[in-house]
C-alpha cells in the first residue's frame, strides 16, 4: 500500500504540461519511424482502393474513359448476374475445401517432422520446395501429369484398369467441368502444404518440454496430450496460418489461367472472383466500372473474414 500511495503521489508531483509534451514528444518519434510504412501503404494500398471505389460508380470503359455517373448500379448488376454469381460460389467452394484441408495436412506433416527421423533435414526441403518453386513451372507439370493421352494420372488409372473387378476409365482432366476444382484445390493443396508445415514446426519447436514432462506426469494420454498442451501453444502460428491462407486462396488467378489455358477452365467451371474480375476489366469488354466494383465486393468479403477471425477464432488464441 505504502508503495502504491509513493507512486501515485510521485505521479500527481509531475506537472501536467511536462507530461503532455513528453507524450507528444514520443507520439511523433513513433510515427516518425512509421512513416516509411504509412507512405507505402497510402500510395500501393489506400489509394488504389478508394481509386477502385470511385471507379465502381462510373460507367467507365478504358476505351472510353472518364465515363458517366452511373451510382451504384454496377453492383446491383453484379448481384443478378449469374457469372459472377457463380464465379463466387467456385471461390467460396475452392477456398472452404483448400484451407481448412491445408492446414490439417501441414499439422500433420509438422508433427511427424518434428520426430528425429533420418534424412529429416531433405524431408523438410522437399516439403517446401513447392512452395518456393515458379508458379508457371508448377502448373506445367501439373499440365502435363494430368494430360489425356500421356498424362501420368491417366497412366495409373489404366493400370488399375487392367485388374480384375476394377473398371477405371481416363479422365479428361481440362475438358470434364466437374473435376476442374478439385484438380485446383488438389494443386493448391501440394504448393502450399510446405509453407504451412515449416511455419507449425517452427512453433511446435518453440514449446517448452516441460509442458509435456508435466502430462506425462499427470498420466495424460497422447491424444490429451495434444488437445490440451500442444494445440493451445501452438494456437498462434495456427491463427496465423489460417489467415494467410484464406486471404491468398481468395485471390488465386495466375493458376486458373496457366492450368486451364484461359476461360475459367472447362464451361468457366474454374471462374474465380478474381479471374471474373480481370475478364471485365482487361480481356475483351474492358469494362472498368464493372471490373471495380467486383473488387470492392472481393475486398468487402476478405475484411469482413479477417475481422471474424480476430473477433472470435483469436479468443482461443494463447500467446503466453
Amino acid at each position: 500500500m505504502e508503495e502504491k500511495r509513493a507512486s501515485r503521489f510521485s505521479r500527481i508531483k509531475i506537472p501536467y504540461q511536462w507530461r503532455s509534451t513528453l507524450f507528444w514528444k514520443d507520439t511523433g518519434t513513433a510515427y516518425l519511424y512509421l512513416l516509411p510504412s504509412i507512405i507505402i501503404l497510402s500510395v500501393f494500398v489506400f489509394y488504389p482502393f478508394f481509386s477502385a471505389f470511385r471507379l465502381s460508380l462510373y460507367k467507365w470503359s478504358s476505351l472510353n474513359p472518364p465515363g458517366e455517373w452511373y451510382g451504384f448500379r454496377h453492383y446491383t448488376y453484379l448481384f443478378g448476374n449469374k457469372m459472377f454469381l457463380k464465379s463466387l460460389w467456385t471461390t467460396f467452394y475452392y477456398v472452404g475445401v483448400t484451407v481448412p484441408l491445408t492446414l490439417v495436412l501441414g499439422l500433420a506433416i509438422a508433427s511427424i517432422l518434428d520426430k528425429a527421423l533420418r534424412f529429416l533435414s531433405f524431408y523438410r526441403v522437399a516439403y517446401f520446395l513447392p512452395y518456393i518453386s515458379p508458379v508457371v513451372a508448377l502448373v506445367m507439370v501439373w499440365r502435363w501429369m494430368f494430360n489425356t493421352d500421356f498424362g501420368l494420372i491417366n497412366y495409373f488409372i489404366k493400370v488399375l484398369d487392367t485388374i480384375p473387378f476394377i473398371h477405371i476409365n481416363p479422365v479428361n482432366w481440362f475438358r470434364e467441368p466437374s473435376v476442374a476444382v478439385p484438380m485446383l484445390i488438389a494443386y493448391s493443396v501440394w504448393k502450399f502444404v510446405g509453407y504451412q508445415a515449416i511455419i507449425l514446426l517452427a512453433g511446435l519447436q518453440g514449446i517448452d518440454k516441460m509442458y509435456y514432462d508435466a502430462a506425462r506426469i499427470d498420466g495424460a494420454s497422447m491424444l490429451q496430450t495434444w488437445r490440451k498442451v500442444t494445440l493451445p501453444l501452438l494456437s498462434p502460428q495456427i491463427f496465423f496460418v489460417f489467415v494467410m491462407s484464406l486471404i491468398g486462396s481468395f485471390k488465386i488467378f495466375t493458376e486458373v489461367d496457366i492450368l486451364f489455358g484461359g476461360g475459367g477452365g472447362p464451361l468457366g467451371s474454374a471462374r474465380t472472383i478474381v479471374y471474373y474480375i480481370v475478364e471485365q476489366g482487361l480481356r475483351g469488354t474492358y469494362r472498368m466500372g464493372r471490373a471495380a466494383a467486383a473488387s470492392v465486393i472481393l475486398f468487402g468479403i476478405i475484411f469482413a473474414f479477417t475481422i471474424f477471425q480476430m473477433v472470435v477464432t483469436q479468443k482461443r488464441v494463447h500467446y503466453q
